[in-house]
């Protein structure tokens, strides 16, 4: 597998050209893909560690195939898979809340999930934390994701225009 140079960070991500090969969830290619999300965070904690100027996050990523979604996080952001119907699965469900991205003691927590029909939602805690479950499924549902993820903006935002937290919202229908 060829790698390249994430930013300034120091550390190596896979090379991939999209749409070229499918990658199933057995064997090692798969074992590699989890072990690179577990990796890259480690080492983005590494790295936000050492800088003087960067302070803590949480991060949660996703990686999503034709047949997987995988990834790994940390903190209280969330991966969510909402099904076209029926119960949500919160797939960062087993994540080590602290300590955070940057203190350099970072514990990075892999998952996966056979990709479905429905929506895949990564979102931080300033949605999660501020309007219920209910709220978040019935806008992934409702909307197609470009306007539902201005939604689930929305669901949390004061009358005065302001938000209770940082929220950040990357929802995407699979």
């Amino acid at each position: 597998m060829e790698y390249t140079q994430l930013g300034g960070l120091g550390f190596k991500v896979p090379v991939l050209t999209l749409g070229t090969g499918t990658f199933g969830g057995k064997g090692d290619l798969f074992s590699a893909w989890v072990y690179s999300c577990v990796e890259a965070l480690r080492k983005m904690d590494e790295a936000i560690a050492k800088d003087s100027i960067a302070g803590e996050t949480t991060c949660a990523l996703a990686i999503v195939t034709p047949e997987d979604i995988f990834g790994a996080s940390v903190g209280d952001s969330g991966v969510w898979w909402i099904p076209e119907n029926g119960n949500y699965l919160n797939l960062t469900h087993a994540q080590q809340r602290k300590p955070f991205i940057g203190s350099g003691d970072a514990w990075p927590v892999p998952f996966h999930h056979l990709t479905q029909p429905g929506s895949l939602l990564l979102a931080t805690d300033g949605l999660l934390k501020y309007t219920s479950a209910e709220n978040i499924i019935g806008t992934c549902r409702e909307h197609p994701a470009e306007l539902g993820a201005k939604r689930l903006i929305e669901l949390v935002r004061y009358p005065s225009g302001g938000l209770p937290d940082d929220v950040t919202v990357i929802l995407s229908k699979l």
